[in-house]
């Protein structure tokens, strides 16, 4: 079985979601499938598109999965352990939970804070050899 490849419009939205963080712009899923293409039913379930296949394959192909989003932030916060509320609205945003009518956001935005905590508890292990 083949690598899916992602759509026109798939690209497109995550290339604008990209640019929108570049400028430092809040990150706004529905105006950048509003720019891609998308109609407005689609616009209004944003998550149909940012959770298929192959919005993640292209978003794993520029670097940004849950993992290197994770590993990053660990980084980032075990440098200021009392200062997370940013990065962890960008993580969010990032990886489309920071919706409170997209079904689970809690229980993921927990998963995201496990694994970082897992991460920055190996870490502080590591140094410690």
């Amino acid at each position: 079985m083949g690598k899916v490849e992602p759509t026109t419009k798939q690209k497109k939205t995550a290339d604008i979601l990209i640019e929108q963080q570049i400028k430092g712009e809040n990150l706004n899923r529905g105006k950048a499938m509003e720019e891609a293409g998308y109609s407005e039913s689609m616009q209004k379930t944003p998550t149909a598109v940012t959770k298929s296949v192959g919005f993640l394959a292209y978003m794993e192909d520029a670097g940004i999965t849950e993992q290197n989003l994770a590993t990053m932030l660990a980084e980032d916060l075990s440098g200021k352990p009392k200062e997370r509320l940013g990065e962890m609205k960008l993580a969010a945003q990032l990886m489309g939970i920071d919706g409170a009518s997209d079904s689970g956001a809690n229980v993921q935005v927990n998963v995201m804070f496990e694994k970082m905590r897992e991460m920055i508890d190996a870490e502080v292990i590591d140094d410690k050899e």
